[in-house]
């Protein structure tokens, strides 16, 4: 769904945009603010997305407690939406892992993997579903003409779906799972989403791919803001990608003019930063590789790095040890501005993580 404006995209629109109102125009505390705002976001007694107005507004709450930087609870927990919400406003405040969050009572409870017949089955009379399947798990059911797959004996493969004719059966695998490159989602008692931790990379496509709007990731919108407001001279370390974000009536030069607007004090955009880095590799590159290592890795991206690492550990010395063009932008800045406050804006969900180690 990257790319595509759906209700998901509308209500994380939704709750960015009052966190925002409520760190540029709200003096803390703003307890009883937060408080209000999954009623403001979702309006009435009949709810907008979800058939049950009180879930989607558990949902908006965690949902505003994520945009905060704060823990996400389970529905297990009792307590207000607001509650240690006064962590949000600590100077320096570094969200606590992890970044990515699976809210449980978003979750529909997809099936990890399933082969079903569709309405589409003609109870066609060569019937090859039936005579692929190695397990002599489908058979025509004769009461409404169609085949039928026994659960308990399906494995799974997906032979029948590949030989029906009329593509009348298919293969449903859980979005954010199918979506993962490193196997980190499973399944949990309850049949919910569940990410491992010791896998995860926080690359963030299971946080794109999943339609329920069940995972986000944890922000830091309100301490940039209220940075701002303290007087603090904040910079905009803008990643490239940003060009092809607003169309083509979006220039450089206007969206520098609306950052400052907000109240940056200035914008860099990290190419240069890259253009650094580029050049740190190409150097390590020639006095490494044969010689020291069999080949070199660009270090780049650390959701790239950190799944490297874990699935190639043998190779790990392989991954470039230059710095990244978003932490070289922000030295580049620091050295011209020693106390600017440096904000990353990227597409990038691991990169929250590469700004927490300490030895960023």
């Amino acid at each position: 769904m990257r790319g595509m404006e759906t209700r998901i995209q509308e209500i994380r629109h939704r709750i960015f945009r009052e966190v925002a109102r409520m760190a540029y125009h709200t003096e803390w505390p703003v307890d009883k603010r937060i408080e209000e705002l999954p009623y403001k976001i979702i309006p009435g007694e009949v709810g907008n997305f979800r058939n049950d107005v009180f879930l989607e507004r558990a949902i908006v709450g965690e949902r505003l407690r994520l945009a905060m930087g704060l823990p996400y609870r389970s529905a297990a927990e009792h307590a207000p939406v607001s509650d240690n919400i006064e962590a949000a406003d600590r100077p320096e405040t570094y969200y606590m892992p992890p970044l990515i969050n699976v809210i449980k009572f978003a979750c529909n409870a997809c099936h990890e993997k399933r082969v079903f017949v569709t309405d589409g089955c003609q109870g066609c009379l060569a019937h090859p579903c039936e005579e692929v399947c190695p397990k002599d798990a489908i058979k025509l059911d004769r009461t409404n003409g169609r085949s039928h797959i026994n659960d308990d004996k399906c494995i799974k493969c997906g032979r029948c779906a590949d030989v029906c004719s009329y593509k009348a059966i298919i293969i449903q695998e859980r979005p954010c799972a199918t979506a993962c490159g490193m196997d980190a989602i499973s399944t949990d008692e309850n049949g919910k989403a569940d990410i491992d931790y010791d896998k995860c990379v926080s690359c963030g496509m299971c946080l794109v791919n999943c339609p329920f709007g069940a995972i986000a990731d944890k922000s830091q919108i309100f301490q940039v803001i209220r940075a701002i407001q303290s007087g603090e001279r904040v910079y905009a370390a803008v990643a490239p990608a940003f060009v092809g974000q607003f169309g083509p009536k979006v220039t450089p030069g206007k969206l520098r003019a609306a950052m400052k607007a907000l109240g940056f004090a200035d914008v860099f955009e990290v190419a240069v930063g890259a253009d650094l880095c580029a050049t740190q590799e190409a150097i390590d590159f020639i006095q490494e590789v044969p010689e020291k290592l069999p080949f070199m890795a660009t270090s780049c991206c650390p959701a790239w790095s950190m799944m490297a690492k874990k699935l190639f550990p043998e190779h790990a010395d392989c991954i470039s040890m230059a710095l990244t063009p978003m932490t070289l932008t922000a030295r580049l800045i620091k050295r011209h501005h020693s106390n600017a406050k440096v904000v990353f804006i990227g597409p990038c969900a691991a990169k929250k993580l590469e700004a927490m180690r300490t030895d960023i």
